[in-house]
């Protein structure tokens, strides 16, 4: 996190900073004003939290169709500068007055959202995981939200890619509960939006959701559900996250945060979340997708729950977040919850732990690697068992380069069936690397 401003005693910041001290991102705060990127000086003028500030910010007044130009026009973007900028686009053809926020969970927005920093994030994170949660009180009022007249067809929700089967919600959290109220889940889940009053909503089965809906569907009712945006994003990292059924996701995320939460409504959101929606998951299913998934090809037409829209509110003005499956922010939250997720497991255990790495370029999930000064097949085993999802995991001393450390240290080998859609698609693969280089490293 940069210096806050006002901390450089009134004198210009340093070159290559902006004016809170932090360090300027690929492209700097020029943004492309031939295109209508032009950068926002703090991130109060587009309606967005504090911890926006720890990136440059950007809005984009370009008119631009909400059917897949403010997408492209996003991918484009970081073709230019190098890096996918935090945008506000503010001229959406179809939707006069709505706003969309692309890219709304880069790192270190997430960080900066938790009060943490890269070094300290993982032994701090870890160390809240294990504390008391904090109380979880009544709605204080909150944002001020508005009922929507046109339910969702007023909201400016886009269609991502070409191949999409239309507009998809994809930065919404859903929260579900059991009947009995128990059970409270967070979770991400896709919604193609058919109409204004009604979308579908893909539970995986694998879902703590489905569980609940099933739970409702045995008890002969539909499932309410609550799907809201705009919240502080250091909840969206526990939506993300793999949390055991039988838990209360609010509560996880109060002690993420350090800080009681205030929540209203049923199922309950928080007070802070800028747009919120409504309604039951019924039985009945219905055709939905293609869809453009995060591992970078469509997932194709399938049978998933219908879902009613009863009702619709936001706050005037504040910026509708969206998530291109597949790109940076939506693999952020995949690494950054499998890393703190991992890391809190392994130390639990008794292992001696540094770091735990994610990497994007394997969609966020697929390869793991583990920093430790004790490596061994103990551990590769212990990590495999809670990753059920990973591929190859890597453990070892130092994997600042995992090539390197490849190329130089011995290893053995733990291998496992690799199983996806209830089929063997050949072996995982765990390294532990135990047997270090012999003669010393050159200088340089």
């Amino acid at each position: 996190m940069g210096d806050r401003p006002g901390e450089h005693g009134g004198l210009p910041p340093p070159p290559g900073h902006r004016a809170d001290g932090a360090p300027m991102t690929a492209g700097g705060p020029r943004g492309l004003p031939g295109r209508g990127l032009v950068p926002v000086e703090n991130a109060a003028e587009v309606s967005l939290p504090a911890c926006y500030d720890a990136v440059d910010l950007y809005t984009c007044d370009t008119p631009l169709s909400r059917r897949v130009e403010v997408a492209r026009a996003l991918a484009e973007f970081e073709k230019t500068l190098g890096t996918r900028p935090t945008t506000v686009f503010t001229r959406i053809a179809e939707c006069p007055g709505g706003r969309v926020l692309g890219h709304p969970y880069p790192r270190a927005v997430l960080l900066a959202a938790l009060g943490t920093t890269e070094e300290k994030r993982l032994e701090e994170m870890s160390d809240r995981l294990a504390g008391p949660a904090h109380p979880v009180r009544a709605s204080q009022g909150g944002h001020r939200r508005e009922e929507l007249d046109g339910l969702l067809h007023t909201l400016p929700i886009l269609q991502h890619r070409p191949g999409d089967a239309g507009p998809y919600i994809t930065a919404g959290v859903g929260v579900t509960t059991r009947p009995d109220g128990s059970g409270v889940n967070l979770g991400f889940y896709r919604i193609q939006v058919v109409a204004p009053d009604e979308v579908r909503i893909f539970l995986d089965p694998r879902t703590d959701g489905h569980r609940n809906l099933r739970a409702w569907l045995e008890s002969g009712r539909p499932m309410p559900i609550s799907v809201f945006l705009g919240a502080d994003p250091a909840i969206s990292v526990v939506a993300a996250s793999r949390l055991p059924a039988e838990g209360d996701d609010y509560e996880i995320a109060s002690r993420l945060l350090g800080r009681p939460l205030g929540l209203g409504g049923s199922p309950p959101v928080p007070d802070d979340a800028t747009h919120v929606i409504e309604g039951h998951v019924l039985a009945r299913d219905e055709v939905e997708g293609p869809f453009g998934e995060f591992k970078g090809y469509y997932a194709e037409a399938r049978r998933s729950n219908v879902m009613t829209v009863d009702r619709v509110a936001a706050v005037p003005g504040a910026p509708f977040p969206t998530i291109v499956a597949g790109a940076t922010s939506g693999l952020t939250l995949m690494s950054f919850q499998n890393e703190y997720l991992m890391y809190a497991h392994l130390r639990g255990r008794g292992h001696s732990v540094r770091s735990v790495r994610y990497s994007l370029k394997a969609r966020g999930e697929f390869v793991a690697y583990i920093e430790s000064d004790e490596p061994s097949q103990e551990l590769v085993a212990e990590a495999m068992a809670f990753d059920v999802r990973s591929k190859v995991i890597i453990c070892g001393p130092d994997l600042s380069n995992p090539g390197q450390a490849l190329a130089t240290y011995g290893f053995t080998t733990r291998t496992e069936p690799y199983h996806r859609k209830g089929r063997v698609e050949g072996e995982r693969v765990g390294l532990a690397l135990v047997i270090p280089p012999e003669g010393r490293p050159t200088e340089y």
